[in-house]
């Protein structure tokens, strides 16, 4: 199913990849992959939204919405889609990051990323542009390292922003949390 796809977009990542290879990107990429493993930058986002009383209610949103974006792509999707990774499918490919040993369709960390994205945009505006800027690094690094087909990506950006938006629209409908105060 995915053969025919995956020659091409490995043909369109090269393409994108090679005009901005080189040490300072393998540096800049190799730390958003970090950040992204196992959703850490995220979580600790959620911790530091929880603690303040005032961003509390989007720390009990971003936490379901967390819950919800990496059961569908991760657990759900993947295993049923089944897509290799493109690193595969590359001779001599060695990288010093642990490999991931996970199906690629669709990019759970991007999905998640983009899952806070559409979580936060409204609630807490201060961080509409930083969490942006991660989660579009992160997108990128997934695409740098071959961790992530093209289009695993782009369809982790839109199952993710489904998922943030789902997941304000149930806790919207089904919380009785306080509302917080809007932001100044």
């Amino acid at each position: 199913m995915w053969q025919g796809l995956n020659g091409l977009e490995l043909s369109l990542m090269n393409w994108l990849i090679s005009p901005i290879e080189g040490a300072f990107m393998d540096l800049l990429m190799s730390f958003f992959l970090f950040l992204a493993r196992g959703s850490l930058v995220w979580i600790l986002l959620t911790v530091f939204l929880l603690f303040d009383k005032r961003y509390r209610r989007t720390g009990y949103l971003t936490s379901a919405g967390l819950a919800i974006s990496l059961l569908l792509s991760f657990v759900i999707l993947k295993p049923i889609l089944a897509r290799t990774r493109p690193f595969l499918l590359l001779e001599g490919y060695s990288l010093m990051f642990p490999l991931p040993e996970t199906y690629s369709f669709p990019s759970s960390q991007v999905t998640v990323a983009f899952a806070y994205v559409a979580m936060t945009w409204k609630s807490v505006k201060s961080l509409r542009i930083p969490v942006l800027a991660i989660a579009s690094l992160v997108s990128l690094s997934k695409i740098y390292v071959y961790f992530n087909y093209f289009s695993d990506v782009v369809a982790g950006i839109f199952l993710g922003v489904f998922c943030g938006w789902f997941a304000v629209k149930l806790f919207e409908k089904y919380t009785v949390v306080r509302p917080e105060l809007p932001e100044r």
